[in-house]
């Protein structure tokens, strides 16, 4: 297991920039077979893969879990926010080659509940993920300026759950960069950085997975409150704790899965404005 931890520069870059890559955190073997397994679940479960995987799919899934617990990236998100972690959520992000979705402009910590909003997402791309074929962009900086007002449009190729983005008026685009990353590779961005990503253009498709993490320090601030603490200790005890796989699809933490799907969608349960849109 290669051994990664960030440099003075790449921190420096995660305070100012918001953005970190690429790290690599598996070769491209195993990248391989994350691709591998993951294809194999969507042509098993057909039809309900977008409700299993877009919200906490790794309490259902053990390969999940243990790529986002992975020693490799564990260490980097380690140098972000200390050594007490929590993994909050996790999310699938496939384009398939010619696929004209897109995600529109948009900060994650507009829809998402922490205080303080010390959080960072893991983007390990298990494809190339390059200009052609949709990678992410990033506005470097907007993490640390006032969060930007979101409208939802509810556009059908929009990826994000109510089509919600950031109006262009609002930030100056010339200073966007694209993250290019091979397989097995990760970007790391602060929760508050503006990012997008555009349609497929390519022959090739381009999936990343997504894992969210915070230090124990940090609360919920709605329902939407469990996660698994995957380092380190919690002296704080804000979060309830999600089931950890003891292997795919066990049939408790199927049950658990359905349960806190039903609490997601249920809006009796959640205001829409509290309801956390999925976040690529």
């Amino acid at each position: 297991m290669m051994a990664i931890r960030l440099t003075d520069e790449q921190l420096k870059r995660a305070q100012s920039d918001g953005c970190v890559f690429p790290v690599r955190i598996l070769d491209t073997d195993s990248a391989a077979t994350v691709r591998e397994t993951y294809e194999a679940v969507e042509a098993r479960q057909g039809k309900d893969v977008p409700e299993l995987l877009s919200v906490k799919p790794h309490v259902l899934f053990k390969w999940l879990f243990e790529l986002g617990t992975t020693p490799t990236l564990l260490d980097a998100i380690e140098d972000l926010m200390g050594p007490n972690i929590l993994l909050t959520t996790c999310a699938i992000w496939p384009k398939d080659a010619h696929d004209q979705r897109f995600v529109t402009w948009h900060q994650d910590s507009a829809y998402f509940g922490y205080d303080p909003m010390e959080v960072w997402s893991a983007w390990i791309a298990i494809t190339d993920s390059h200009v052609d074929n949709g990678c992410l962009k990033y506005l470097p900086g907007s993490h640390n300026d006032p969060e930007m007002m979101h409208e939802e449009t509810h556009d059908p190729q929009n990826m994000l759950s109510r089509g919600q983005k950031i109006s262009s008026d609002q930030f100056d685009e010339s200073g966007v960069i694209d993250v290019e990353l091979e397989p097995g590779e990760c970007t790391l961005h602060h929760f508050r950085l503006a990012h997008s990503s555009e349609p497929n253009t390519s022959d090739r498709r381009r999936v990343g997975i997504l894992f969210v993490f915070c230090p124990t320090h940090v609360k919920p601030t709605n329902e939407l409150n469990s996660a698994i603490l995957v380092r380190g200790k919690d002296e704080y005890g804000h979060w309830n704790r999600d089931p950890l796989p003891e292997h795919d699809l066990d049939s408790e933490n199927l049950k658990y899965y359905n349960d806190f799907w039903n609490s997601y969608v249920d809006p009796e349960n959640v205001s829409e404005a509290e309801r956390p849109a999925a976040a690529e």
